[in-house]
């Protein structure tokens, strides 16, 4: 196993290695990396010119310190392995802890070690009738209110459109995200559009956007990596709409929808009204830090 700067990492080897990887994520793609963290760094197994296996590690620097932490907008990294076994895992988390000291990462899916977080999604591997049948009343009721607003889908809707819908609605009030985690969005959604990954759609009342979704695909997995709604949008259940719109669309294709969460039981529930069902994976926290720094950073 070596560890390897982003420098020395070889683009095509890593991304043919999360490509072939049966739990391999659109999050661990270098250019996806490249464009939510300043830094990363990875653990690689390389055998014959190949990467059998990768850990990518993003990092920044505080008080001196490197240490691990889980971007915006990337909900599971970990092990990305052709042959994935819990004993690589333990093994690379090892090597994980003696150069960091302290780490804060999600790990995808398939890993075991960690606090468990909540994930949803839902297999569209039959027909639409029948993925209906497991929405709840109160989507079914939702549902029908949003086909009465006039509400319309919009291909390809802007995702600096959708984006600017969140700030002015929900994120008003949110201070997690800076100016820079907009843009760093804005930009993978640029480089997503060019590798053919990115899906955006936008719902309509009266040539108005009132709610939209950034979707990110990857293998058999649609990703709602992000959305935006308003007012209006809440008041005629537009996101019931929008969502149950990409549903219809990839019915009975063998796609999963990521719903991507989540702890909020609020936001549970509106997506186990779809029929999703939990997919969760792992939060894993090291803090090895000195005694005057594990103070500060808790």
């Amino acid at each position: 196993m070596k560890f390897l700067k982003r420098h020395q990492i070889e683009d095509e080897k890593w991304n043919q290695c999360i490509l072939q990887s049966p739990n391999g994520l659109i999050y661990g793609l270098s250019w996806f990396l490249d464009e939510l963290t300043l830094n990363w760094c990875a653990f690689v197994v390389e055998k014959e010119d190949v990467y059998e296996a990768v850990f990518p590690v993003p990092y920044r620097r505080k008080f001196g310190v490197k240490y691990v932490f889980p971007p915006f907008f990337i909900q599971q990294l970990g092990l990305f392995s052709l042959d994935y076994s819990i004993e690589n895992e333990n093994r690379v988390i090892s090597f994980l802890i003696q150069k960091f000291k302290f780490i804060e990462l999600n790990l995808n899916y398939k890993a075991e070690r960690g606090e468990v977080r909540k994930n949803l999604v839902l297999n569209l591997n039959i027909g639409y009738t029948d993925i209906q049948n497991s929405y709840s009343k109160n989507h079914i009721r939702n549902l029908k209110k949003s086909e009465k607003s006039g509400l319309k889908i919009i291909k390809n809707s802007s995702p600096e459109d959708i984006i600017s819908l969140f700030r002015s609605d929900r994120g008003s009030n949110l201070k997690i995200y800076s100016d820079l985690d907009y843009e760093n969005l804005l930009n993978l959604c640029e480089i997503a559009g060019n590798q053919k990954a990115l899906m955006s759609l936008g719902v309509e009342q009266d040539s108005v956007l009132i709610c939209g979704g950034v979707f990110m695909k990857f293998k058999n997995r649609i990703i709602f990596l992000f959305s935006g709604n308003s007012k209006v949008g809440k008041d005629t259940g537009a996101l019931f709409f929008l969502l149950n719109t990409v549903i219809k669309m990839y019915a009975n294709s063998g796609y999963v929808l990521d719903f991507e969460g989540s702890e909020n039981e609020g936001l549970s529930r509106f997506y186990s009204g779809f029929g999703a069902c939990e997919e969760n994976y792992r939060f894993l926290k090291i803090n090895n830090l000195p005694k005057v720094l594990k103070r500060i950073k808790k």
